[in-house]
């Protein structure tokens, strides 16, 4: 679990898909417009006018009619999507780095500190590990974690700020240490894989907590057990002869 916590803040500093045009950053567009079918529910209608990367309407409980913008910086908010899609970049990313770390453990053991006298990296369950973790490691978690952040939540004060965007990748003036040189629809391409890669591992930490819960053994261990024969078969046979 601590490595969870550790590998989750890279997430606010590093954008492996970054979200910049090519050369130039443009102007946020709001992502709203007027009411119209939707593509992903054709029996609803939305406001979402697909220009965000990955829109395809999807919005059933209408969160786009009310678009915040920057509220909390006690402005009114230009009505945009971009807080929204700020939010879903985070957490999927957040997701993604997660995911590893909660198989992590069984696949390699990080030594642990003799001076604390806790190995916060021998309990394999997640949930039991957060109590593995030293006071002073939480602090140190925790206060590096809000540093990222109040520094994320002041670059949303640019209106020219692109949701996800923290200055990597290619482009003019970026570090692009990758060497990344997308052609534009290569770009696009790839900002949708990222899009679809966090959505789809914010559901997978959702089937992982659940597996988890009150379980004694690792998410891969129970993987492997599902693949073995059942105790109850070595006992009782088989219902069938062989050959039917």
């Amino acid at each position: 679990m601590k490595f969870i916590l550790l590998a989750s803040v890279p997430a606010f500093a590093f954008n492996f898909g970054a979200k910049p045009a090519a050369k130039k950053a443009a102007t946020v567009g709001t992502g709203i417009g007027p009411e119209r079918p939707s593509e992903a529910l054709p029996w609803t209608t939305t406001v979402l006018d697909g220009t965000y990367i990955g829109d395809v309407g999807f919005d059933p409980l209408g969160f786009s009619k009310y678009a915040p913008g920057a509220w909390w910086f006690g402005e009114e908010g230009d009505g945009s999507l971009k807080i929204f899609r700020e939010a879903e970049l985070i957490h999927g990313r957040i997701a993604q780095l997660a995911a590893l770390g909660w198989i992590f453990p069984e696949i390699y053991h990080w030594p642990g500190n003799d001076k604390v006298g806790v190995d916060a990296y021998a309990e394999l369950n997640p949930y039991k590990a957060i109590d593995a973790i030293p006071s002073g490691a939480w602090l140190q978690i925790l206060a590096f974690m809000s540093s990222l952040e109040i520094l994320r939540l002041n670059r949303l004060k640019n209106p020219d700020y692109i949701p996800g965007d923290l200055g990597l990748g290619q482009g003019e003036g970026r570090w692009n240490p990758f060497g990344f040189n997308y052609t534009p629809e290569e770009y696009e391409e790839k900002q949708l894989q990222e899009l679809n890669h966090c959505r789809v591992a914010m559901l997978g930490m959702v089937g992982l907590a659940a597996k988890s819960s009150g379980a004694d053994m690792g998410v891969l261990a129970q993987l492997g057990q599902s693949f073995s024969t059942p105790d109850f078969v070595a006992k009782a046979g088989y219902y069938f002869p062989v050959g039917i």
